[in-house]
């Protein structure tokens, strides 16, 4: 079984064959002429068995050399096959087995269809000329621009040949014009071929341009990532609590931010955004409002409602077109209280003592559009030692599966719940990671994804 499927993906396979041979993904490959000319002789002594198919005509069946010719044919399409294994003259071999093949088809044709006594019987040895148009078109498949041409040059100068012999001394006097119409079609063909092989040739250099802004581009963002990377907050201890945090972007960048705010007397501040899309505009508006958090007002970073107020003012006043949702927890640790207020983020969702996780609803307003004053309700709880809290970021709830079905916030509660049990949060943020994975299973996360766990010590 294994035998025959080797056999069946081998060169015996001209599917297999063709897929292997003429792979192109790479701009690069389009623009190796020498491959090309390789790949073009392979195909060239796969197709020109096409030509066998003449036999198929009685006149030329019965042609007194065909035998010979054909031989002819079949010993140079091999002889080209071997010497395309090697690099130099490529050239010369396509252009010396093209001519010989040419030259031999149409011997054939010309012994075959030898006495004719009238137009029609002229006509009739003319139109099987035409099939040497197949040969000239052929030749654009090599992407060079004077193939075309100079096949079709060395076919006019053939057929003209044969039919001066034909009619010097014929029965037929001068030179009908209907002799002349397999070297228009040549002609025409080979203006066809042409054009599309400069077509071809200018998006191979569009791509090429292309491919290497694509490259130069993703080398950008590749230290885009590593700069955005600097404004995470490094894996530290924090007094006061333990956390664990998940990031995923479909992009090198993406908006999706945390940080925490090391404050005076041991407090801490705890800040998660997600700036609206994704891609390098959130990055960057995220990359301002991590130094709009760092650099504001000491007073405004205990007090939540103030905070998120100052940066919606200040995303209005300098990103009319962007807006965040965002929560921000101050831990007053002397008070043993949490304070945070939610400007239009997904709820917050909060265990204790080892019970289900539930979500704290609050009201509050989008960043950046100026809706209203005060933009969130406060919302304060005490500190009690074991209690988590679950933030995250809507990518999470609103990828879809291969299924197209969302999470949603009831079926992120649910995951919750069931791994609620583990007591070390390391190990209870890899079984919510684990049903996640089997949730969305082969299916690419299309937003910025992110959610933090923190347990009070």
């Amino acid at each position: 079984m294994n035998l025959s499927n080797k056999k069946a993906s081998g060169i015996l396979n001209p599917w297999s064959f063709l897929e292997t041979e003429f792979n192109y993904r790479e701009v690069s490959a389009w623009k190796d002429f020498v491959r090309i000319d390789q790949s073009f002789i392979r195909l060239a002594f796969f197709l020109h068995f096409l030509v066998y198919f003449l036999v198929l005509i009685p006149e030329i069946r019965n042609s007194p050399h065909g035998t010979i010719y054909f031989g002819l044919i079949l010993s140079l399409n091999i002889l080209s096959l071997v010497l395309s294994f090697q690099r130099k003259y490529l050239p010369a071999v396509i252009h010396g087995t093209n001519f010989s093949i040419i030259f031999l088809v149409m011997l054939i044709l010309n012994e075959s269809f030898y006495t004719f006594d009238d137009l029609h019987s002229l006509q009739l040895y003319n139109n099987y000329f035409l099939l040497v148009g197949f040969l000239v078109l052929f030749q654009m498949f090599r992407l060079k621009v004077k193939g075309c041409f100079l096949t079709a040059t060395y076919s006019i100068v053939l057929h003209l040949g044969f039919i001066y012999f034909k009619l010097k001394d014929g029965p037929l006097p001068g030179f009908p014009l209907v002799l002349f119409v397999p070297d228009v079609v040549y002609l025409i063909l080979s203006l066809i071929g042409t054009t599309i092989v400069v077509i071809v040739r200018r998006l191979v250099r569009i791509s090429s341009e292309l491919d290497s802004e694509y490259r130069f581009l993703q080398h950008e963002l590749q230290i885009a990532r590593k700069v955005q990377e600097t404004l995470f907050p490094e894996d530290i201890s924090i007094k006061g609590f333990r956390y664990e945090v998940f990031r995923s972007t479909p992009n090198e960048i993406g908006g999706d931010f945390y940080d925490f705010i090391q404050l005076r007397e041991g407090n801490t501040g705890v800040f998660l955004t997600d700036i609206a899309g994704h891609g390098i505009a959130s990055a960057l508006v995220a990359s301002f409002i991590k130094i709009m958090v760092a650099t504001m007002p000491y007073r405004l970073k205990l007090h939540p409602v103030r905070l998120l107020e100052y940066l919606d003012e200040t995303l209005l006043r300098q990103f009319k077109s962007h807006h965040a949702s965002a929560v921000y927890i101050f831990f007053d640790f002397i008070s043993r209280e949490i304070h945070f207020a939610n400007g239009g983020h997904p709820y917050l969702m909060h265990s204790q003592n080892g019970n289900d996780f539930r979500e704290i609803e609050t009201t509050g307003s989008i960043l950046g559009f100026g809706i209203k004053r005060p933009i969130a309700e406060l919302v304060s709880l005490p500190i009690a030692s074991g209690e988590r809290l679950f933030l995250y970021t809507d990518g999470l709830i609103e990828n879809r599966n291969p299924t197209g079905k969302q999470l949603g916030s009831e079926g992120l509660i649910e995951i919750l719940n069931r791994n609620k049990s583990f007591t070390d949060l390391k190990q209870f943020k890899e079984a919510v990671q684990i049903e996640l994975s089997a949730f969305f299973g082969d299916a690419e996360f299309e937003d910025d994804t992110l959610f933090l766990i923190i347990e009070m010590e």
